[in-house]
C-alpha cells in the first residue's frame, strides 16, 4: 500500500508540474457534417430541347482516420464514378509556443520564439501565424519558404498577421521536436495570439472540382489551435510608467491562467505594480524567471517597463 500510495503521489505531482507550465495551444470543438443541401449538377444538355439535365452527385463527408483528423470528400462524378478528395484538418497537433525577447545592439527587439510539436501530435508543424501591433515588424526566414503578412479575414481582424510555412523548417517539426523562429521590431513586447497549423494544406485532387458546398462545410482559420505569446504592440510604447504597470495588473489574472505566473507569486508582483516599484519589481522578476516562478514572457515585459519614463 505505502509503495502504491507513493506512486500515486508521483503521478499526482507530474501532473501539478504540467498543469503550472505554459498553458498548450486550444482547440475548438468543430465537427465536420455532409452539406444538408445541396444543387444537383449538370450532367448535360439535351440535344433536342436544349434542356440541361440533372444528375446527383450525392456530396458527404466521411472519416477516413479519426486520429489524424483525414476526411474524405464524396461525390459521384460527371462520369458516374464515385470521387474521394483527402482533406486533413489542421488541427490534429498539440503545441506550446514560447518566447524570449532581447535588445539588438541597434536597439530593436528581438523576439526568438519556440515551437515545440509535442509528442501527442499526429502532424508535423505546417504553419506558425503571429498577431502583432506595429508598422516595422519583420519576420525573419530561416528557410526558402514564405514568410511574410497574412490575407486578413475576420478570423484574423485584429493588428498585423505574419506566417511562417513549413517549407522554413529544416528539418520538418515532427512531433516531439521544436523550431526557433526571430522576429524583428522597434515595438515593445506586450500580450498577442498566435497560431499553429498541423499536416498538409489544400486537397489532393482527383481530376474533377467537388461540389462547392463540400468545401464550403470545411473549417478555415477557425479550426487552428490557438493561444497568447508576447509580440510587438506599438501603443505600448507611448505609456506611462504608472499606466505599464496597470496594464500588467489588469492582466495578472490571464498571466497566471496561461501558465506564465505562478499562484503563490501573483500577491508580490499585486502589490509591486500597485506600488510602481520598478526597482524591486525587476529585482524580483530577474530572481524568479530562475526559479521558474514567472516565464519569459512575463519576465520580457516587466524588463521593457524599464526603459519607460513616468
Amino acid at each position: 500500500m505505502r509503495i502504491l500510495t507513493v506512486l500515486l503521489f508521483s503521478v499526482v505531482a507530474a501532473l501539478n508540474v504540467n498543469a503550472q507550465g505554459r498553458l498548450p495551444m486550444q482547440k475548438r470543438e468543430i465537427v465536420l457534417r455532409s452539406p444538408s443541401v445541396y444543387e444537383k449538377r449538370v450532367l448535360r444538355y439535351d440535344s433536342k430541347t436544349g434542356e440541361p439535365v440533372y444528375y446527383d452527385p450525392k456530396p458527404r463527408v466521411v472519416p477516413l482516420d479519426t486520429i489524424s483528423r483525414k476526411y474524405g470528400l464524396r461525390w459521384i462524378g460527371y462520369d458516374g464514378q464515385e470521387k474521394t478528395i483527402v482533406y486533413e484538418r489542421p488541427d490534429a497537433i498539440n503545441g506550446i509556443v514560447s518566447v524570449t525577447v532581447s535588445k539588438t545592439s541597434s536597439g530593436q527587439y528581438e523576439y526568438r520564439y519556440k515551437i515545440e510539436n509535442l509528442r501527442s501530435s499526429k502532424q508535423q508543424l505546417a504553419m506558425f501565424a503571429l498577431q502583432t501591433f506595429g508598422d516595422d515588424v519583420k519576420p525573419i526566414p530561416n528557410g526558402n519558404g514564405y514568410v511574410g503578412p497574412m490575407t486578413a479575414n475576420k478570423e484574423l481582424a485584429n493588428g498585423r498577421w505574419f506566417g511562417f510555412t513549413s517549407s522554413n523548417f529544416e528539418p520538418p517539426v515532427l512531433p516531439g521536436s521544436s523550431v526557433e523562429l526571430k522576429v524583428l521590431s522597434s515595438e515593445p513586447p506586450g500580450m498577442v495570439e498566435c497560431r499553429i497549423a498541423g499536416g498538409q494544406f489544400g486537397l489532393r485532387g482527383v481530376g474533377e472540382e467537388p461540389p462547392q458546398e463540400l468545401e464550403n462545410v470545411l473549417p478555415q482559420y477557425e479550426a487552428w489551435p490557438r493561444g497568447y505569446t508576447v509580440g510587438p504592440v506599438q501603443h505600448l510604447r507611448s505609456l506611462s510608467a504608472q499606466q505599464w504597470c496597470d496594464y500588467l495588473l489588469r492582466n495578472l489574472g490571464e498571466f497566471q491562467r496561461l501558465g506564465w505566473l505562478k499562484v503563490r507569486a501573483r500577491g508580490s508582483y499585486e502589490q509591486l505594480l500597485k506600488s510602481n516599484n520598478r526597482a524591486e519589481l525587476m529585482r524580483r522578476a530577474q530572481q524568479d524567471v530562475k526559479v521558474g516562478l514567472v516565464t519569459s514572457e512575463l519576465y520580457a515585459m516587466i524588463e521593457a517597463l524599464q526603459q519607460f519614463r513616468p
